[in-house]
């Protein structure tokens, strides 16, 4: 174990006016042909056909928001209030790669913008990890309170609530998973946002660390990046009302959790405890205070699932916690709010596609024209909504790398459309099933 590692340099770049304006009209002359010629030639599915309209001029504005989104700035005295902040970061581990972990750690304390104080919390794993605690604490930067805590094994808010509870000096709390390291500029792009007194959280960029380990991971990498860079981003436009602050790297004001991390801790849904949605539920006190953002400059390198029974057990985890998210915010957040109708909307459009679905399936004689007709026109759809993607330049890419994720794009749509979204059923029915359901008794990704 070296405890050096090189980790990638991100660069946002803005697109030209032209580009944009040349996006915005294909996309738009696009999905006016495709549907104008669906309800023309369709007519079995006309009613199919307006319901897929109004879904997708939903998009189209989620779309054309999204390239509305600029990074925070700030100004020398903002900066200068900012350079004041005290941080703390958070990262709570359970049964992840030694070397993972240790490169976690590098990044943290090699930021351009270094934290007052690391802590990392052991939730009680089966590994051994007293190599890179032992170094760290003899080895890291003095100008950080680093330490490294064990509990016995209670879920990530819990490892969370260790570190809330037991720092009351903090004016910001940076949540970081162990599997994620932090690009180097991410902490002081990260903070720029809390500049705006109503800004109550931070949304970092999510990139994947293995991009290239194989196609699963590739195709939830661009699915990711896409989900950022268009439903994310509309989502900051619209007055910061961000769903969810990914919990591989977050930014929260130290006095929203201190108010709120005993409900954090005792979330209850119909009686059963709660110990998923940690990041989701962390957004939406955000939101009932203020601003949740997204600042696309802060970057951070998350590991991805390299076998399809990992990623389909993050997937669950995933469904099961945004399940009992939904509730929440369709009861708490106000009804004329962009953050209800972003959660209302998507509902709407899962369980109207999943009609759309099983309608097909029933009729294929008469559906196949259809179906093939919404893969291939999709596919175009998909390759000309995804054009943001570009905006993301990372060190250890070529362009070759950048074209071949933009290639995925139309099969990384289609195992999101065929794959994950019935599985999401499985996830609300069995929501009440809640713990680690990743990394349970070993190591699943080794990667680093």
């Amino acid at each position: 174990m070296t405890h050096e590692h090189d980790i990638p340099r991100v660069e946002v770049r803005r697109p030209r006016w032209w580009l944009r304006a040349l996006g915005v009209t294909l996309v738009l002359t696009a999905a006016a042909a495709r549907h104008a010629w669906y309800m023309d030639y369709w007519v079995h599915y006309r009613l199919l056909t307006v319901l897929w309209t109004v879904t997708f001029a939903a998009v189209g504005l989620q779309w054309l928001l999204s390239w509305l989104e600029r990074p925070y700035t700030v100004t020398p005295e903002q900066q200068a209030g900012l350079d004041r902040l005290k941080v703390t970061v958070t990262v709570p581990v359970y049964n992840e790669a030694p070397e993972i972990v240790d490169r976690t750690v590098y990044s943290l304390l090699t930021q351009a913008r270094l934290p007052e104080r690391v802590q990392v919390v052991d939730d009680g794993s089966a590994v051994d990890y007293t190599e890179v605690k032992t170094w760290w604490e003899q080895h890291h930067d003095p100008r950080v309170d680093f330490s490294w805590v064990g509990k016995p094994n209670g879920g990530k808010k819990s490892a969370h609530a260790l570190t809330f509870r037991g720092d009351h000096t903090a004016d910001i709390f940076i949540t970081v998973d162990s599997d994620t390291c932090l690009e180097h500029n991410a902490i002081r792009e990260g903070l720029k946002p809390f500049a705006d007194h109503r800004v109550q959280s931070v949304a970092g960029i999510e990139l994947a660390a293995n991009h290239s380990q194989s196609l699963l991971v590739k195709l939830k990498s661009v699915n990711t990046l896409v989900w950022q860079f268009i439903t994310c981003s509309a989502q900051n436009v619209a007055g910061g009302n961000v769903l969810v602050n990914r919990g591989t790297f977050a930014l929260y004001r130290a006095d929203l959790i201190h108010d709120t991390v005993d409900a954090y801790v005792g979330e209850t849904f119909f009686g059963h405890p709660v110990m998923l949605g940690d990041d989701s539920m962390l957004t939406t006190f955000a939101l009932g205070r203020g601003r949740a953002v997204q600042q696309p400059t802060a970057a951070c390198f998350a590991m991805y699932p390299e076998t399809f029974s990992h990623t389909m057990r993050q997937w669950i985890r995933w469904m099961r916690g945004s399940s009992v998210r939904n509730v929440w915010r369709i009861r708490y957040l106000p009804v004329w709010s962009w953050g209800w109708w972003f959660t209302v909307l998507p509902t709407w459009w899962f369980f109207a596609f999943v009609a759309l679905l099983g309608a097909v399936i029933v009729d294929w004689r008469h559906a196949r024209g259809f179906a093939i007709s919404v893969l291939y026109v999709g596919a175009v759809w998909g390759w000309l909504v995804a054009v943001r993607m570009f905006a993301i330049r990372r060190s250890d890419q070529r362009w070759l790398d950048r074209l071949e994720a933009y290639f995925l794009v139309p099969f990384a749509m289609a195992w999101m459309t065929v794959v994950l979204r019935p599985i999401r059923l499985y996830g609300i029915a069995t929501c009440f099933r809640q713990g680690w359901v990743t990394r349970e008794s070993r190591i699943e990704v080794i990667t680093s």
